[in-house]
């Protein structure tokens, strides 16, 4: 079992100045509680939504969780993911896998592509089924084991943080970050790190929480991707700072909705206390409705990078 967050999160851990560009002044941005961190507070199955203290820096507009896990713990908990929840909407994850697949080949349309986070293989099948070459990391041990199910031997799965694998540099043409910049210690590092296995000319996309969105600004403390897992929160300046740190060419922004069933909607939203979400669950979920899929646009924003060819 990890070490329990409160106590990994203490003296050096506990962040005192921006992860993305190291600005000494913030303010605080959501005084939550902060809470020991398990794998049961992760990923859709969570039972607790308590996001801790969220800090944002006045220098680049990043929001970051100030207390933050050691990296080997974080990647214990990952390992312990449940998927269930997360599992039962995969109707709804295909249509945004395929929505992802489209904004990829609006710039790029062949080649090996690497989904870091892969989850259960959603977005590797459909770009298998496209014609590209994929390989997939994700930490999450049975997820990652449906996604090698799922793929068959259409694709490569590698069970680890991409930190850990072995991987070549200079050797995919597109890198996909779906949901997960928010989730990692050192954004740059970890933006470099992707930049260096992109082959010059490449492509990278991250699709990330916006603090700026319309929905964070009105849902405040009730914006439901305020999260235990999330560490970091940003709005379009700052993820292009990430880029321009990690020396990739800044494309564009964008928007893209998720697609769930009506039924985990209400759920989600009952969870954060929004008025009329609990009376709509109990109506939805004992009914036709509960399976009904339907776009949503959460408050997120995904960047489109290059890797210079000149590199």
């Amino acid at each position: 079992m990890a070490a329990s967050f409160s106590t990994a999160c203490q003296g050096k851990s506990a962040a005192v100045s921006c992860p993305l560009c190291a600005g000494q002044e913030t303010e605080i941005y959501s005084d939550g509680e902060d809470k020991e961190l398990a794998a049961s507070a992760l990923g859709s199955s969570r039972r607790d939504i308590s996001h801790g203290k969220i800090m944002r820096c006045l220098n680049c507009g990043l929001g970051f969780r100030q207390l933050r896990p050691a990296e080997n713990e974080l990647a214990s908990l990952y390992r312990e993911l449940a998927p269930e929840v997360y599992e039962k909407e995969s109707r709804g994850r295909v249509r945004t896998a395929r929505r992802h697949l489209r904004i990829v080949e609006r710039y790029i349309s062949e080649g090996r592509v690497l989904d870091v986070g892969c989850a259960s293989g959603a977005f590797l099948y459909s770009a298998a089924a496209a014609g590209w070459s994929v390989v997939g990391v994700e930490p999450a041990e049975i997820l990652c084991g449906k996604a090698k199910h799922l793929l068959g031997n259409r694709g490569q799965v590698l069970c680890q943080p991409l930190q850990q694998a072995d991987l070549p540099s200079s050797s995919f043409d597109a890198i996909t970050l779906w949901d997960v910049l928010e989730h990692v210690l050192n954004p740059v590092g970890f933006f470099s790190l992707c930049a260096s296995l992109l082959k010059p000319g490449g492509y990278l996309f991250a699709n990330v929480p916006d603090l700026d969105s319309v929905q964070a600004r009105l849902l405040r403390e009730r914006w439901p991707l305020l999260l235990a897992e999330h560490l970091n929160y940003f709005n379009r300046a700052s993820l292009r700072l990430c880029g321009d740190k990690a020396h990739l060419q800044w494309i564009t922004f964008g928007q893209r909705p998720a697609v769930f069933s009506l039924e985990y909607v209400f759920y989600r939203l009952a969870q954060h206390k929004i008025a009329g979400a609990s009376v709509a669950h109990e109506i939805v979920r004992k009914t036709f409705l509960r399976d009904i899929c339907a776009p949503v646009f959460l408050g997120e924003t995904y960047g489109v990078w290059k890797r210079s060819a000149h590199t």
